[in-house]
Formats: structure tokens, sequence, C-alpha cells
């Protein structure tokens, strides 16, 4: 009797598996060969799923971001947080999701690709940012509203936040020797000089 194969659950394993060599490789470096033999399929059988490495990265970084972004919910909602403590775990979980999936070398990668060619994929990462910093933003004010941060320009902090953590990352990426969390306390110190 033949395997049945649910082709969803199969698709969603290859982008599982995709990420971690893209996290390792980086985009340039792998190849569907590194894919398929970390799936442990032939390359004939990835082309099944998808039509190339880049339709298998795009779906790989939408999953990535979906999940930041579910996170990033959770952490604004949480009532039991004050906003100070709200942004400090956000940039907690922002630091940790990139030790397992490098989002934020994966990102500027992009943003190189994106200087050379425009296509859909590219513009809605960039609006993934733009949320991302849009609900940093949002969190300063409604911190600012409660009186428990200091009036600042929220949206000139919130794009300095997330390119203290993007620059960081990045850092980070190119010398393991650098202690994240270490890196984080200093972030830490920068939210702390906004309380009231």
């Amino acid at each position: 009797m033949p395997k049945i194969v649910d082709y969803e659950v199969k698709k969603q394993d290859i982008i599982e598996k995709a990420k971690e060599v893209f996290a390792k490789r980086g985009y340039y470096n792998t190849n569907i060969s590194d894919i398929s033999e970390n799936c442990g399929m032939g390359r004939t059988t990835i082309y099944q799923y998808f039509k190339n490495k880049d339709e298998i990265f795009y779906y790989s970084v939408e999953d990535v971001l979906a999940e930041i972004q579910r996170k990033v919910e959770i952490i604004i909602e949480d009532d039991t947080l004050s906003f100070i403590e709200k942004l400090k775990k956000l940039i907690f979980e922002l630091a940790s999701e990139y030790e397992h999936n490098y989002i934020f070398v994966l990102l500027a990668e992009i943003w190189i690709i994106g200087k050379k060619q425009r296509n859909e994929f590219l513009e809605s990462l960039a609006v993934y940012v733009e949320d991302l910093k849009k609900s940093i933003r949002d969190l300063i004010s409604r911190g600012i509203e409660a009186k428990e941060i200091k009036p600042v320009d929220s949206e000139s902090m919130a794009n300095t936040i997330y390119y203290f953590i993007e620059s960081l990352m990045i850092q980070v990426s190119a010398n393991r020797n650098v202690d994240i969390k270490k890196k984080i306390s200093s972030v830490n110190i920068l939210i702390d000089g906004l309380k009231v």
C-alpha cells in the first residue's frame, strides 16, 4: 500500500528544516541540495513542494516572522507586566529568536537583495519590519500616557531600539564569542533610562 503524505505537513517540515540551513549557511551559501540533505529527501522531491530555493526561503522567513509577531502580541497584551518590563521582554524575545533563526542576519541579507531587486516578498518584509517598529512605538506611547515612561519621541525611540537590536544581532553573528546576555543587559540600560 502506498504511503500517504499530508502535503501541507510535509511542506511545513521542509520549511522547518530549511530554516536551520539558512540560519547556518545564510541565503547565498545555501542551495537546494543543502536543504534536501537536511530534510533527508532528494532534490526532485523538494521540487514537488517548492519551485526553487527563493520560494523556500520566502516561506521560511515568513514563518519565522509570523511566530515573532505572535510573541510580540502576547507580550504587548500581558497586563501583568509594566511597559518597561514589556519592552525588556520584547527585546529578550527578539534576541532569543535570533539564537535559533538568525532572523536579523537574514533580514540584513534580504535588505541587500532588496536594493538590487524589488518584489512582493521583499515589500511584505518591509511591512513586517514597520509593523514591529509600530508595536514598539505604540508600547512606548502607552507607557508615556500611563506616566511610566518619560515623554520622548516614541517613533524615534522605537526606531532606535529596533536598529540597536538589529545591529547587535549582526555583531553577534559576525563574532560567536560575543556574550548575548551582556548585550541584552546593555539594551536594558537604555530601556531603564526611559523610566519616569
